[in-house]
C-alpha cells in the first residue's frame, strides 16, 4: 500500500519541459540569489491585493545533475498529484547541495510548495521497478514521509507579509 501512495505522489511530480511556456524566467538578484518569475496558471483568478515574495532554500540536494522543478499550490486541489493545475510553476538550475531562490509577486494567501529534483531532465519522477523514487522530492514544512503523499494541510503555509522564508529538505529514498 505504501508503494501505491508513493508511486502516485511520484507520478504527480512530473513536470513539463523547460522550454514549455508553463515555466517562468530565471534572473539573478543583487544579492546573488536567483529571482524566479513564476509562470501562473491561466485558469487561476488574478488577485490585485497585497503581494509578497517567498524565499525558498532547498537543502540536501544529492548532486548537480538536472534541475529543480517548483510547483506552488494555493489549494488542496491537485496537491501534489497534479502540477499542471498548480497555481504557478518554475524551474531552476542546480549549482551545489543547496539552492536559494525567490519567487515574487505572490498574492497574500495560503500555499504549499512541491519540489522535484529532476536529475536527468526527462520531466518525470524516475522510479525503480517497484515504484521507489530514484529522484529527490520535497514539500514545504518538510512533512514526514508516510505511506501517502503529504496533504496540503501538512505542507501549507500562510504568506501574509512582504517576505517569507521557507527551507525545504530534499528526500531521496
Amino acid at each position: 500500500m505504501y508503494l501505491r501512495y508513493l508511486f502516485a505522489f511520484c507520478i504527480s511530480l512530473a513536470f513539463l519541459s523547460p522550454s514549455s511556456s508553463l515555466y517562468g524566467e530565471e534572473n539573478t538578484g543583487a544579492n546573488g540569489v536567483e529571482v524566479i518569475d513564476m509562470q501562473f496558471n491561466e485558469s487561476q483568478e488574478i488577485t490585485t491585493g497585497k503581494k509578497g515574495s517567498i524565499s525558498i532554500q532547498v537543502e540536501n540536494i544529492k548532486n548537480t545533475n538536472g534541475r529543480i522543478a517548483i510547483a506552488l499550490y494555493n489549494s488542496e486541489d491537485g496537491f501534489p498529484e497534479k502540477p499542471e493545475i498548480a497555481y504557478a510553476l518554475a524551474h531552476t538550475s542546480i549549482n551545489g547541495t543547496s539552492r536559494a531562490v525567490v519567487i515574487e509577486n505572490i498574492p497574500y494567501g495560503t500555499y504549499a510548495l512541491s519540489i522535484l529534483h529532476d536529475e536527468n531532465e526527462n520531466n518525470t519522477m524516475d522510479k525503480t521497478w517497484i515504484g521507489k523514487p530514484k529522484e529527490g522530492f520535497g514539500s514545504s514544512n518538510n512533512p514526514k514521509i508516510r505511506f501517502r503523499a503529504p496533504k496540503f494541510e501538512e505542507a501549507g503555509f500562510v504568506l501574509d507579509s512582504e517576505e517569507l522564508s521557507i527551507a525545504i529538505n530534499m528526500k531521496y529514498l
